[in-house]
């Protein structure tokens, strides 16, 4: 378990700074990928957080998967794979300088 989060230095607080904390929606993994996934879960949190590193904020911006989720597991079952691979194949990476 954990096997493909990236690995990160921490990122902690700064004192005297803003300090912001994001998250999004859970993107779900059982059907096509499609716009309207991205614009109802990540896309106005991964606006927002290139908008707050653009005024130098100190930004920590968390998704993640469902990968323990009754529609994954079916979808998974259906292909013939894991949940894991299932979310693997439709995970989307927003990654950040």
């Amino acid at each position: 378990m954990g096997d493909h989060i990236r690995s990160a230095a921490a990122k902690l607080p700064i004192q005297g700074k803003r300090n912001i904390l994001i998250t999004s929606a859970l993107p779900y993994v059982n059907n096509v990928p499609h716009l309207g996934n991205i614009i109802g879960s990540v896309l106005s949190a991964d606006v927002f957080a290139r908008y707050c590193r653009m005024r130098g904020y100190n930004v920590v911006y968390v998704c993640g998967t469902d990968e323990y989720g009754t529609a994954t597991e079916a979808k998974a079952m259906e292909e013939g794979s894991s949940p894991k691979e299932i979310c693997d194949k439709f995970r989307i990476w927003f990654d950040h300088p």
